[in-house]
């Protein structure tokens, strides 16, 4: 019998997360007939060994190059048998059964194509950024100044992330994050996933754009939720992928908006770098008193890559 869903997680270098994810899933997720893929991205640590001896119910398949985030997806796809796929990030765990609740949806909502789950911190608070607005030039100006920060429960400042909701009901949403999404197989497959010219980033932005221009629905369900660490893949080389983040972005905008409009994004990103290399360089005086942001190893570490992307950015 075919899987009802199939579990695609692609890993580099996640040997300090795998195993917490995995063992999750087994415990939890019992209630709908699934397959757990592992495709791992040619991590140098133990990663595939691991996954190897200690889950042999898992599918592993091993390449030998990293080929990014989004072509691993689609290649994990493409062997995945189960009628819907689970997109999930290593970095993620369950303490219910997520799978369950998600298939039951998905079989009773035809009109929904891709279903988010509410997304919690480890410490169990809502993360915000799962589910988002698709960004515009207005929306982009409200983050780069600070006034979503500043009037989070604003409907109009506070779109973007969606901060003025509560995430308490089951809704529409423009964007739902890559690091727990499922999504119907035909759907999928009718989009050819996602966007290999996104190596790292952005790619789950651009299949949201996508199954908006084509009709799709995207659909959150508080009812089901997932535990995320985030950023453990890009924490290792944070600087790298934190300018990674920026060239996957301006690519989104590129293929998506007209160039002025490309051009009005990075003035105004340039306007948001200026604002957060002031802050900084103050900030990173006071190390000793402030505590980093945990994508960072020092406020020193978070202003030198601030500052190489303002250097940068009108390049990518």
């Amino acid at each position: 019998m075919l899987p009802d869903l199939s579990i695609i997680i692609v890993t580099y270098n996640s040997l300090a997360d795998i195993v917490k994810c995995l063992e999750s899933l087994e415990k939890f997720c019992i209630g709908v007939n699934l397959e757990i893929i592992v495709f791992d991205n040619a991590s140098t640590d133990d990663t595939p060994n691991l996954v190897a001896s200690a889950f042999p119910k898992v599918r592993l398949l091993r390449y030998d190059e990293n080929v990014g985030f989004a072509r691993a997806n689609n290649l994990a796809a493409a062997q995945g048998r189960g009628r819907y796929l689970l997109l999930l990030n290593p970095d993620t765990w369950v303490d219910d059964d997520l799978a369950a609740a998600l298939v039951k949806f998905l079989d009773a909502h035809p009109k929904a194509s891709a279903l988010a789950p509410r997304v919690l911190t480890p410490e169990g608070k809502v993360q915000y950024s799962s589910v988002c607005a698709l960004p515009t030039l207005a929306l982009l100006f409200y983050e780069q100044i600070g006034l979503s920060q500043l009037f989070p429960r604003s409907r109009r400042f506070g779109r973007y992330r969606m901060t003025y909701w509560n995430h308490n009901e089951i809704r529409e949403v423009e964007h739902a994050t890559g690091a727990c999404l499922a999504i119907r197989r035909e759907v999928y497959d009718e989009l050819a996933g996602f966007d290999e010219n996104f190596f790292m980033y952005i790619e789950d932005l651009d299949l949201s754009y996508r199954l908006m221009n084509h009709g799709k629905k995207i659909f959150y369900l508080p009812s089901a939720h997932v535990f995320h660490a985030g950023g453990q893949s890009g924490n290792q080389m944070a600087i790298q992928n934190y300018l990674e983040l920026y060239r996957s972005f301006y690519r989104y905008f590129r293929k998506h908006h007209h160039r002025g409009k490309v051009i009005v994004a990075k003035l105004i990103l340039t306007l948001g770098l200026l604002l957060r290399v002031i802050a900084l360089a103050f900030a990173s005086l006071a190390e000793s008193f402030m505590r980093s942001h945990p994508y960072w190893k020092s406020r020193r570490q978070q202003l030198a890559g601030h500052a190489r992307l303002l250097l940068q950015h009108w390049s990518y």
